[in-house]
């Protein structure tokens, strides 16, 4: 012979209820390098300047003359 459960048989019920539904949020980061470059001309200007100069000089020469003078008459003979 069979047993037959019924409710009020003293028998343990199991109830079985809908499933909690918990939610976990995870997060996560990463760097991601952002390169912008950029670049800078020196520009260098030289002037050049160039100078003219004239120098002058001045010299003096002295000429000499020499004359030789004899008295009247023959070369060698003195007239005082």
């Amino acid at each position: 012979m069979r047993h037959r459960h019924g409710p009020h048989c003293g028998c343990p019920q199991t109830v079985v209820h809908p499933t909690k539904h918990n939610c976990v949020n995870k997060y996560s980061e990463s760097v991601v390098k952002h390169v912008h470059p950029s670049h800078t001309t020196v520009m260098n200007h030289h002037l050049v300047k160039n100078q003219h100069v004239f120098p002058h000089s001045t010299s003096v020469q002295n000429t000499t003359n020499c004359v030789d003078e004899f008295p009247q008459g023959r070369p060698g003979m003195r007239r005082w």
